[in-house]
């Protein structure tokens, strides 16, 4: 078997992990439910990274033997990893303060045109099956997964000698993190209360914390973005953005932030993506992808 089929099948096996992450631990609820009748201390409404370490640590018993498959189906030296590195570059992108001012413009309009239409519109739309999809697309932009998709890229790159791969996992790495800080310094500078409060005291789930900008936007557009710059391949780019959207749409729907909140939220996740992989990649930010 070629290497090139080998990370095919990885990459193929990686998403059928991502698909189990989000919806752990439905598997062991349902096998429980048909035939154990236990009581687990877990039922539908957990998920990956809070309520139920010990049937977590099941989950990341199975990613490991999926990652230690992995790499014992590659072929790879320390001098191809030292080589593969080396060829990383830094650059800075240009035309960044005109990007910045336009982010900046269309938030505001964001805010002042849309943000109480949306959360009432919102309001009209609740239904269990939107509930539903609003739970499995947070859980695909929160806990471990963005975390997951990053050590995927460089793991998968360095044993299948895909150089790409790697400086998406390092872009990924960088826009998350840059685009993590500054929306974490901008929740505590700026202090905005959450939608749920707006509909009434704790309509919808006891408020916590503040509403701008949105963590779980950050991260979906930090990572999607890098695929949307970087990616050869236009499905992939299609659905790393109609993923992203998606889970800020979910934070909308959940009345857990405002629509100016998750739209500055991706324009900054996309400016950190955009600069993290220029400087990876080596190329102008300003150049078609």
């Amino acid at each position: 078997m070629s290497i090139d089929t080998r990370a095919r099948y990885a990459a193929a096996g990686f998403v059928a992990l991502l698909l189990l992450s989000v919806f752990w631990p439905a598997p062991v609820v349902s096998v429980n439910h048909l035939w154990l009748h236990r009581d687990l201390g877990i039922d539908d409404l957990s998920f990956l990274g809070r309520e139920a370490p010990s049937w977590d640590a099941v989950f990341w018993c199975i990613a490991g033997l999926f990652a230690i498959g992995m790499v014992q189906s590659g072929e790879w030296t320390r001098e191809d990893v030292r080589m593969t590195l080396r060829d990383l570059r830094i650059s800075m992108p240009r035309r960044f303060i005109v990007a910045l001012i336009g982010a900046v413009a269309i938030v505001t309009a964001t805010w002042l045109a849309a943000d109480r239409s949306i959360v009432a519109f919102a309001e009209r739309v609740q239904s269990d099956t939107v509930e539903d999809w609003i739970r499995i697309l947070n859980r695909l932009g929160g806990g471990m997964n963005p975390v997951m998709i990053v050590l995927f890229f460089f793991v998968a790159g360095v044993v299948y000698r895909r150089r790409r791969w790697i400086g998406y996992g390092v872009a990924m790495a960088l826009a998350g993190l840059g685009a993590g800080v500054i929306a974490h310094a901008l929740k505590f500078a700026v202090g905005r209360t959450r939608p749920e409060l707006w509909l009434g005291p704790f309509h919808y789930g006891r408020a916590t914390g503040y509403s701008f900008p949105s963590g779980h936007t950050v991260a979906a557009f930090a990572l999607g973005g890098v695929l949307l710059f970087g990616s050869r391949s236009m499905p992939l780019r299609i659905i790393a953005l109609i993923l992203a959207c998606a889970v800020a749409a979910a934070r909308v729907l959940a009345f857990r932030h405002w629509p100016s909140d998750v739209v500055a939220s991706a324009l900054i996740a996309l400016l950190a993506a955009w600069i993290a992989h220029a400087s990876v990649s080596g190329e102008r930010a300003s150049r078609p992808q």
